[in-house]
């Protein structure tokens, strides 16, 4: 699925629907305290899927 289309059928909010979350994600990461769940080295190993996602999933702990 794609939420956003494709070609020339292009949402037109696809630039502005870019920017709000860019800025939620940095709202998000600097307004919490990010610990992880067990205290040991996070591991930032990846594998493919239809994506390509985090080995092992991140667990945090948010601290406002």
């Amino acid at each position: 699925m794609m939420p956003f289309g494709a070609g020339r059928r292009m949402c037109p909010g696809y630039g502005l629907a870019l920017l709000h979350l860019e800025y939620f994600v940095a709202n998000f990461v600097w307004n919490f305290e990010w610990k992880a769940v067990d205290e040991n080295e996070v591991d930032l190993s990846e594998k493919l899927q239809f994506t390509i996602v985090m080995k092992n999933p991140l667990k945090v702990n948010l601290i406002p």
